[in-house]
């Protein structure tokens, strides 16, 4: 905010130099005015928070490297799918098998963070319910992701968060995963935990 203080105190000695001039001429008054508009929006702008697009933006530059990655949702899956059990056999964990029939809410669950441009677990206890009463499971848990154009970025992203860590960790017996691109081709990725007795 630095600069928003410079700019404020500039115009601020520009403003009492004015003052100081006679403010009865029409002159007067219209440049006063113009440079007060100015100062407002120099101001503000100046303290403008970053829109998502622009923080969207910025990320992907950095995980892009101004390159077009195409991800293909398949593979990207199976390898997520692979990282996630050696991660657990490396931690001594018995690792996940795959629950086919529960991928259609993990693929619903993306088509509404995608709709959203979003991350979000909205609406879990609903798709929870619906698992349990189909698997039989006792406990379920979902870790969810965007953008991340690497297997091992996402793994990364996860082990890096505790809540998502402490799910992939977690007491479970199987997990699905979908990873679906937005218009944009970026991916989005819902990974469904449950302990199935």
């Amino acid at each position: 905010m630095e600069k928003d203080n410079v700019s404020l105190s500039l115009a601020n000695e520009n403003i009492r130099e004015l003052r100081t001039l006679p403010e009865n001429t029409p002159k007067m008054k219209k440049l006063y005015g113009t440079l007060l508009v100015i100062v407002f929006a120099v101001a503000l702008s100046d303290c403008s928070t970053s829109t998502i697009q622009e923080e969207t933006h910025d990320y992907t530059e950095a995980t892009l490297g101004n390159e077009k990655i195409t991800v293909d949702p398949n593979t990207m899956e199976t390898e997520v799918m692979t990282l996630v059990n050696n991660h657990r056999s490396s931690k001594g964990l018995p690792m996940l098998e795959n629950s086919s029939t529960t991928y259609k809410y993990a693929e619903e669950h993306n088509d509404y963070m995608i709709s959203k441009n979003s991350l979000s677990h909205d609406n879990f206890q609903s798709r929870a319910e619906k698992i349990a009463e189909e698997t039989h499971a006792v406990s379920i848990s979902e870790n969810v992701a965007r953008y991340y154009t690497s297997a091992e970025k996402t793994l990364e992203g996860w082990l890096n968060s505790t809540s998502h860590k402490k799910a992939m960790e977690g007491d479970f017996t199987h997990t699905t995963l979908s990873v679906q691109l937005d218009k944009q081709g970026r991916p989005y990725y819902t990974q469904i935990f449950m302990k199935v007795e």
